[in-house]
């Protein structure tokens, strides 16, 4: 029987991915000034909180912590490959790249950057107090959830 678990976990780390761009941003300056970067940063946090955050609680307190801080480091690499990925289209179309080898090794090179960024000890903090706060809500989440399930 489905539980609301997955949709919860997907809208705890999609929050904190909305305020952890905008902790981001005045952190590194190749971020794109737009709305649109909360945005995608939001979604793709959602996108990994209900593929593996939501699959993964429920066992015990702390390993539903111990997912969440997984999820929260798996949402900031895929994050960082996604704008990777855009850093080399943007250089690529004003032509600072000519070989496609170049915008392959320049592909690792942006990923380590954005990621490099991010080790700022108040950025991680944010990250570390979110994800733990998301795991033991969702674990108590989870467990009333089943609990009001097992009744029916």
């Amino acid at each position: 029987m489905f539980t609301l678990i997955r949709p919860l976990a997907a809208l705890a780390l999609g929050c904190l991915g909305w305020l952890a761009a905008d902790a981001y941003r005045p952190l590194n300056e190749l971020v794109p000034e737009t709305a649109t970067f909360g945005l995608w940063v939001a979604g793709l946090s959602a996108l990994v909180g209900w593929l593996f955050l939501g699959g993964h609680l429920g066992r015990a307190l702390w390993y539903s912590v111990y997912a969440s801080l997984q999820a929260v480091v798996l949402a900031a690499v895929l994050i960082s490959a996604v704008f990777s990925v855009r850093q080399i289209f943007v250089l690529g179309y004003r032509r600072q790249y000519r070989e496609p080898m170049e915008a392959f090794t320049g592909f690792f090179e942006h990923l380590v950057d954005f990621l490099r960024m991010g080790f700022e000890p108040g950025f991680l903090s944010l990250l570390a107090g979110g994800a733990v706060a998301i795991g033991i809500t969702l674990h108590i989440l989870r467990m009333l959830l089943e609990r009001r399930r097992m009744t029916r």
